[in-house]
């Protein structure tokens, strides 16, 4: 499950701007006419290795970890 790291209540509009969160922790809308990013929220969040950072429907910053599926306990690798 995500883990919430920072309470922003962002209010976004979706049929103009793509929201994401850059490789330095803030948080920028692009809009999809293919103008300029805006930083909404300069550092927002202190990206750390290993999680994936997004933001919830509430308009918060949220992370997960990342990595690869785990097996269940009672499959056995085939040889």
């Amino acid at each position: 499950m995500a883990e919430t790291v920072k309470v922003l209540n962002l209010e976004r509009d979706f049929k103009k701007n793509l929201y994401y969160i850059d490789a330095t922790g803030n948080v920028v809308a692009k809009p999809k006419n293919g103008g300029d990013p805006v930083v909404l929220v300069a550092s927002a969040v202190t990206r750390e290795k290993g999680y994936l950072y997004f933001l919830t429907k509430e308009g918060d910053v949220a992370r997960t970890p990342m990595g690869a599926k785990k097996k269940k306990a009672d499959e056995s690798p085939s040889v």
